[in-house]
């Protein structure tokens, strides 16, 4: 996938390579970062395998794609054998969006995207739309999935179809979103979430490393000090180190 083909410019500023085996599990992620000042386009890319044996789940590219003023795009594709069962399963989504307007254009988009695959948007969408799966925060999109099957075709058709519709809402007037809700909930319980549910497929997958992941995904880029008190220390410290 080349996102420039989507009318992304972006400057590859990160790439992440965070990996681990513990106890029978081993994880590898690879992440890279791009990044556009004049529009603040910030898109990162994931690819990463949870293995224990023959059992796996393998993420092929998942994308975090954000904007000033516009709704990020969050999108998950799995390839998953779990006891010997295969699935194939395909989310994305617009999380925070605050404009009719934008949920509108995107919808429509997938609507007629979907159709063309011979999937029907407004049957995949109620339990994003609900809140079921994302609680406490406003958010449009769909999920679908095939069983017993890995098709990495079907996932990069749907990634090219859900790109297309998401430039078509980044091509409206901005409407200002509160993006960290979405990542607080992803660090925060979303991690615990998937730490459950890996370890209810036996992997052994540590709720901190799960936390770390999302972090580095979708976790702020820069923080202010908020005090004097930590500006004076952070004065102190430096001064130590220049001698």
């Amino acid at each position: 996938m080349n996102i420039e083909d989507y009318g992304f410019r972006a400057e590859e500023i990160g790439k992440y390579d965070y990996n681990y085996t513990y106890g029978k599990t081993t994880v590898t992620h690879r992440i890279q970062e791009y990044f556009r000042e004049e529009d603040t386009t910030r898109i990162v890319v994931l690819e990463k395998e949870t293995r224990q044996g023959d059992d796996y789940v393998r993420l092929p590219r998942t994308l975090w794609i954000t904007r000033d003023g516009y709704p990020p795009l969050s999108t998950d594709g799995v390839l998953q054998t779990i006891g010997g069962n295969l699935l194939t399963l395909y989310f994305a989504g617009l999380p925070t969006v605050q404009s009719e307007e934008h949920v509108r254009a995107f919808d429509d988009a997938m609507r007629e995207e979907l159709k063309e695959m011979g999937l029907d948007y407004d049957q995949l969408s109620p339990m994003i739309k609900s809140g079921k799966m994302f609680a406490g925060c406003t958010i449009t999109g769909f999920i679908c999935h095939k069983k017993g099957v890995h098709d990495m075709a079907f996932i990069e058709a749907l990634q090219d179809r859900v790109l297309k519709s998401y430039a078509k809402v980044l091509a409206l007037p901005p409407c200002a979103c509160p993006t960290e809700q979405w990542s607080d909930m992803i660090m925060g319980p979303q991690a615990d979430f998937e730490y459950q549910l890996f370890k209810k497929w036996g992997f052994d997958v540590p709720l901190s490393a799960q936390r770390a992941f999302f972090t580095i995904m979708v976790g702020p880029r820069s923080s202010c000090l908020n005090s004097n008190e930590e500006r004076e220390k952070l004065r102190s410290i430096v001064s130590l180190a220049a001698g």
